[in-house]
């Protein structure tokens, strides 16, 4: 499989890349489920609409459920498991802000399993949230208030941000709380781009937001984050 065409950067709208012709797998799909793609979600609404749809209608019409997003088609798969497909079965793999929410041990066989279910030439994507943008706001805030007079800092600015942190990134807190959508790591470029590289991804680098060798990437992604793109070779 031959490089990219063009480099790829940020100030780069668009890639021209031969993408491998075959699947295409949206994981932790949410509410975004573009035709074309096989969307993944592990929620238990998810299972529902996948294994029981008829009783997900129903559960709404009598005003117990709201409506949701899922669609009929829609794959219930736990992605601490190994993934349901063949190894060199699919063009491209998409998660976005996913990664976060495992243990890193699990995101790292995770991304091992991408890596093996990829065709040669395919393409992993993952958008998380920005650990480094995370903490630069933090010491803004914090530099600010220290410049000021004891008696005249707002404190409470620092403390909302820390407990933002605390509220959103929690790896083990007892019983059933560390389940659902509590972040369980906090992701930088350097971690994640050597993620990549254990996982046998090449090529890896960050890209900016709506460019990428997926040629509809628009339709899937929906945040700029911190974004990372490898290629099996």
């Amino acid at each position: 499989m031959s490089t990219a065409v063009e480099t790829l950067g940020h100030h780069t709208s668009s890639v021209s890349y031969p993408l491998p012709h075959g699947p295409r797998v949206n994981l932790g799909c949410g509410p975004v489920m573009p035709k074309g793609w096989i969307n993944v979600d592990g929620s238990r609404r998810a299972w529902l609409v996948a294994h029981a749809g008829r009783l997900d209608r129903l559960l709404v019409r009598l005003g117990l459920l709201r409506a949701t997003p899922f669609r009929p088609g829609i794959i219930h798969h736990d992605l601490r498991k190994p993934l349901p497909w063949a190894r060199d079965s699919l063009a491209a793999v998409y998660a976005g802000e996913v990664w976060e929410h495992f243990e890193y041990e699990d995101a790292r066989r995770l991304t091992a399993e991408c890596h093996r279910v990829l065709m040669k030439g395919g393409v992993l994507r993952l958008c998380v949230p920005d650990g480094v943008e995370f903490w630069e706001n933090y010491l803004a805030i914090f530099r600010e208030q220290q410049a000021r007079e004891p008696g005249a800092r707002d404190v409470a600015r620092l403390r909302r941000h820390v407990r933002m942190y605390f509220d959103d990134i929690c790896t083990r807190r007892p019983g059933l709380k560390s389940f659902g959508h509590f972040h369980k790591w906090q992701y930088d470029e350097v971690q994640l781009v050597d993620l990549f590289m254990r996982c046998g991804f090449k090529d890896v680098s960050r890209q900016a937001f709506g460019v990428s060798r997926i040629p509809d990437i628009g339709i899937l992604e929906r945040s700029d984050f911190l974004i990372v793109e490898g290629v099996k070779r």
